[in-house]
């Protein structure tokens, strides 16, 4: 249930917290802050734990190992900064002293920029606002930080291909011999974990390490898709049951993968899926989820468009950094200013 967050705050969903309390056979088999990443606003109570982690998936970047070697460059970190991508992808851009074809140091996607921007500001120490007593949210743009982030963001956009501002998806030649890009951030399993269990020599070439990180040693969007209860649930006893085997068991897990390729949430997934434990970065692609930053609520409402214009016209010359957080947040405020706590159903 991707709108978990929509339902719980309404009142539709039942607060897991007393089942896991009374349970003595219920585990926490989530790495990281998984289970914790489930938790939100209800009415008459600002913190529930409204389901259960189910089926994952990440943001990861990826490098091209054969363009490192051949610009004789040392391969990401495990945990790359800030300062190492942007030192590596300047390093990178030009005419590819072996191929003699021009190559690009960095990626984004212009139409999702959003996400990489969050991942970035959140490693300058960024954060979007917060989720008040009455469910309302204060959310703050215009920052210092945020700033720092999209001054950033506009310098890195001269190292990547042209008409990276307008694309939805990973770059051309992703994945293949004729890839250009160096780097590559936010990466989604959609685009590489099937291919890189059907060949595990594509990981070998595009290896994969965790996303940006804050002080806090967290950074990423998180993707996830979780199995929660309806408040009017009938048989809440066997509703309850069904969701831990689903959401805790290996053979649960590996049939996600084996159908959907959807990635394994629980610790131990790459032995419950050898095919993804035996990759060369099985680490980052398993463990990267379970260290993203919390849930952003405002993932689905006006707050992200308004963000999203802004940094796309900020890549474009069309305003200032600063003037594109302006924009935002006045955006942002004019819509916060129009909402009401949510009524108590």
């Amino acid at each position: 249930m991707p709108g978990a967050f929509q339902y719980g705050r309404r009142g539709y969903l039942e607060n897991l917290d007393p089942w896991i309390a009374n349970d003595p056979n219920f585990e926490d088999v989530w790495p990281g802050d998984y289970l914790e990443q489930w938790r939100g606003w209800g009415p008459g109570n600002p913190d529930n734990q409204w389901a259960l982690p189910y089926s994952g998936g990440n943001r990861v970047i990826h490098y091209d190992s054969v363009l490192f070697e051949q610009w004789g460059v040392e391969p990401l970190s495990q945990h790359p900064t800030l300062d190492e991508i942007e030192e590596k992808a300047k390093a990178m851009t030009g005419k590819n002293p072996v191929t003699g074809e021009d190559n690009y140091g960095y990626w984004y996607q212009g139409k999702y920029i959003n996400w990489q921007f969050q991942a970035i500001a959140h490693a300058f120490g960024a954060t979007w606002g917060t989720v008040n007593a009455d469910g309302t949210w204060t959310i703050n743009w215009d920052t210092p930080e945020y700033l720092q982030a999209l001054e950033w963001l506009v310098m890195m956009s001269q190292y990547a291909p042209p008409g990276a501002l307008a694309a939805e998806a990973m770059p051309e030649g992703f994945l293949t011999d004729s890839n250009v890009v160096a780097i590559i951030p936010e990466g989604e399993t959609g685009y590489y974990l099937t291919p890189f269990v059907n060949d595990p020599s594509l990981n070998e070439r595009f290896r994969t390490t965790y996303n940006l990180q804050g002080p806090d040693g967290k950074g990423g969007l998180f993707i996830a898709d979780p199995v929660a209860m309806a408040a009017s649930c009938p048989n809440k006893e066997a509703a309850w049951e069904v969701m831990k085997w689903l959401t805790s068991s290996p053979e649960s897990q590996k049939y996600n993968f084996d159908s959907g390729g959807n990635l394994p949430v629980i610790e131990g997934a790459g032995e419950a899926i050898p095919a993804i434990g035996a990759l060369v970065d099985a680490d980052a692609i398993l463990n990267q989820n379970a260290f993203a930053e919390i849930r952003y609520p405002w993932a689905s409402a006006q707050p992200r468009f308004s963000l999203q214009a802004a940094i796309e016209a900020a890549i474009a010359g069309t305003l200032t950094p600063k003037q594109a957080l302006e924009q935002a947040q006045a955006e942002t405020e004019d819509w916060l200013a129009q909402q009401v706590p949510t009524p108590i159903p």
